[in-house]
């Protein structure tokens, strides 16, 4: 019997384009130290992806373009509500749902991934689901409000996050997804006005309904949130990457991916040093970056900390308030 990892219709969708070059890079060599035979494919997320493109060779992944493109981003431009002049690009992920892979994982390019990932796209059939996915924050996909009661109430609305999940090829179709985009506008005001993909992946997973879990709850054993903003700290051992929280519910639990949704190239990263230890060889520079921004912007985050305590911000807006009247 042929290996599950030489199979053809087994791997990851990854979408980037040269904006997160360096991102990328990270994604790439962490991908490739953990996987080195799976298969990946880049969904570009717009048409600027040149220098990104060059790499294809040394990372081994693949290309995909898919005529429904247009119309996912069309399903993206008639939700979007201004906030997000991109917003339209991040539907084209959704064209993974009909392309290359039978069984697959989609991942955003802001993330490290620290682990073999073919555990997570084997749970699929291994555990009869249609969707698994990663961190849930509910209030930023569907709003407070009757729509969302109603979802919770029959066990429904989770409020998964958009940048990393499994599926199966043909759980949807673009004609489905364009008929559930008409009935998502209706409610329009009662899903989060900025992550519009993020709403539209669950509205769909919630309206059809798809049979969807969580991941560390599936497969125990591993964190329950990817997001690099969470407490604790993360360290290495036997080539493998844990959580240390002492007290706290992932305590000593397998970190598989960390994921910098939210956050820019140029912030103070959450774990920069699991990012930059996958530089290759660009890490030097990228330090030397880092200490830079850190002489830079460090009296301005101090202020920062200084005016979000709860008095002192009081006493601040007070002054503001005065000096603008």
């Amino acid at each position: 019997m042929e290996p599950l990892l030489l199979k053809p219709n087994i791997g990851v969708y990854f979408s980037a384009n040269d904006r997160v070059y360096d991102w990328a890079i990270a994604f790439l060599n962490s991908f490739r130290t953990f996987n080195p035979d799976l298969r990946l494919v880049l969904i570009p997320f717009n048409e600027t992806c040149d220098r990104l493109l060059a790499l294809q060779t040394q990372y081994n992944f693949e290309l995909y373009i898919d005529p429904a493109f247009s119309r996912l981003e069309a399903i993206g431009q008639a939700l979007e509500l201004g906030h997000t002049p991109t917003g339209r690009y991040w539907f084209r992920r959704y064209a993974a749902f009909w392309g290359k892979l039978d069984r697959f994982l989609y991942l955003d390019a802001r993330q490290v991934v620290l682990a073999d990932l073919i555990p997570l796209i084997t749970a699929l059939d291994e555990f009869e689901f249609d969707f698994l996915h990663y961190d849930c924050a509910i209030d930023q996909v569907y709003q407070a409000g009757k729509f969302r009661q109603n979802l919770l109430l029959k066990s429904k609305g989770r409020g998964f996050l958009s940048g990393l999940w499994a599926s199966k090829k043909g759980l949807f179709s673009i004609k489905e997804f364009e008929e559930l985009a008409v009935q998502a506008l209706e409610i329009r005001d009662q899903l989060n006005p900025r992550n519009t993909d993020q709403a539209f992946i669950n509205y769909c997973c919630d309206m059809k309904p798809v049979r969807y879990g969580h991941f560390a709850e599936v497969l125990g054993g591993i964190c329950q949130n990817a997001w690099a903003r969470q407490s604790g700290h993360i360290y290495r051992e036997n080539n493998k990457y844990y959580r240390w929280d002492y007290g706290g519910l992932d305590h000593k639990k397998q970190v598989v991916l960390v994921h910098w949704a939210g956050y820019k190239w140029d912030d103070f990263l959450p774990h920069n040093w699991i990012l930059i230890s996958f530089m290759g060889n660009s890490k030097m520079l990228y330090w030397l970056e880092y200490i830079g921004r850190l002489i830079v912007k460090t009296p301005h985050l101090l202020l920062k900390k200084l005016i979000s305590q709860q008095h002192i911000n009081f006493a601040y807006h007070n002054i503001k308030d005065r000096i603008k009247q």
